[in-house]
């Protein structure tokens, strides 16, 4: 038991108060409560869109598909991680606070920076989407989406690991941050644009269909309906980004600006936990907005069933 710790970049504080301590301890059960949950929804997810090739066609599928790796990631290291880490600040236990912590972080940079790129990537996807029409498939490809995709995992374990080989805890701080907020604002600023070309696009619609047959109006109203429903499920994915993200970066500002303090500790484990509590929401928000993911994860869960209670039948049959 010690009264200071020192680890590479974490910052130890020390003297917070009976109720900072007590926002930790609820962290940790939040995160410990998100664990299995975060990766087993990840997990489905992730192997519904391998192991379904239709799924494989759409350059949207793929984004969501790093999206779910990142996500099942947190789950899987960065949560466990950050409860052994909360755990040894609040018992000053140095083995519990230091190598838990420098993991915690690492990865959780990582996958927060493979996060914010991949739904800044699905924004512009959306807005492509919506102004190129049918040159749309000529400019997002499957396998352009793929290779964007194995690009930036080498590129963020870099930035992820640069305070462990030497980076300073603020220039590296200072960086992300002014990276968060740029990725915060830039896709609002794509947004800003789609819905001006949605309007305009509605206006020109209804326009045409007083002077086309019902047959065409049909068709349009289809596709149209379509392309809204698709662009509404990224609006989602985006509202769940900026919230879960944005407490997150302003505590990071205010650190930079004022330094280090047992307040600013709690409010960073706590909107880091929020950040967290963001990759376990995704995968139920995939399920229930995109009928074709949702139809082969109910497929899926479906087969896993019928082989588990095969297997148990010829297990007991062994027996």
């Amino acid at each position: 038991m010690i009264s200071s710790m020192d680890c590479y970049f974490l910052d130890f504080t020390g003297n917070s108060t009976q109720f900072q301590d007590s926002l930790k301890i609820i962290t940790c059960v939040v995160n410990s409560l998100l664990i299995v949950p975060t990766i087993l929804s990840n997990g489905l997810v992730i192997a519904t869109i391998w192991r379904n090739p239709s799924l494989h066609s759409s350059p949207s599928n793929i984004l969501l598909l790093c999206l779910a790796c990142s996500d099942f990631l947190n789950g899987l290291i960065t949560q466990p991680m950050e409860v052994i880490h909360v755990v040894g600040e609040l018992t000053l236990n140095e083995h519990l606070f230091c190598v838990p912590g420098v993991v915690m972080e690492s990865t959780a940079w990582f996958a927060s920076g493979i996060s914010g790129t991949t739904v800044l990537a699905l924004s512009v996807d959306r807005f492509l989407a919506v102004t190129t029409h049918l040159r749309y498939s000529h400019f997002v490809t499957v396998f352009r989406t793929s290779m964007f995709v194995i690009a930036i995992w080498p590129l963020f374990s870099v930035n992820a690991f640069a305070r462990v080989i030497g980076v300073t805890n603020y220039t590296f701080l200072l960086t992300n941050v002014i990276i968060i907020l740029l990725c915060l604002v830039t896709i609002l600023l794509i947004y800003y644009k789609i819905f001006r070309v949605i309007n305009r696009h509605r206006v020109q619609i209804q326009t045409q269909r007083s002077s086309v047959a019902q047959f065409s109006g049909s068709s349009t109203t289809t596709e149209e309906l379509k392309s809204n429903k698709s662009l509404l499920t990224v609006v989602y994915i985006v509202g769940l980004f900026w919230l879960c993200y944005l407490p997150f970066a302003c505590v990071i500002v205010i650190y930079l600006v004022t330094g280090k303090s047992s307040s600013l500790r709690t409010a960073y484990a706590v909107t880091g936990t929020l950040v967290f509590a963001n990759s376990v929401i995704n995968p139920g928000l995939y399920c229930w907005r995109i009928s074709e993911i949702r139809q082969a994860f109910m497929k899926y869960i479906g087969h896993t069933k019928v082989n588990i209670s095969l297997s148990g039948r010829i297990n007991s049959k062994n027996k």
